[in-house]
């Protein structure tokens, strides 16, 4: 027996789309450039910029997921 589902159409909110984007690409760019001074760092302060860099990435995950 086939099941018949309808569904409602979805509105998308281009603008709020477009900011999420540029969120997301700031954040990537945020990661690269602890990972560049990451590389010239020593101990503590290389293991902070680490610390730093993980944070960018997980921010850019979750707007990923929100995209």
């Amino acid at each position: 027996m086939k099941r018949t589902q309808s569904r409602k159409p979805m509105s998308m909110d281009l603008e709020h789309m477009r900011m999420l984007h540029t969120e997301a690409i700031e954040q990537l760019d945020l990661m690269y450039t602890t990972l560049e001074a990451a590389e010239q760092a020593t101990d503590t302060t290389r293991d902070s910029l680490d610390d730093i860099s993980v944070n960018h990435w997980d921010a850019y995950m979750d707007i990923i997921q929100i995209i």
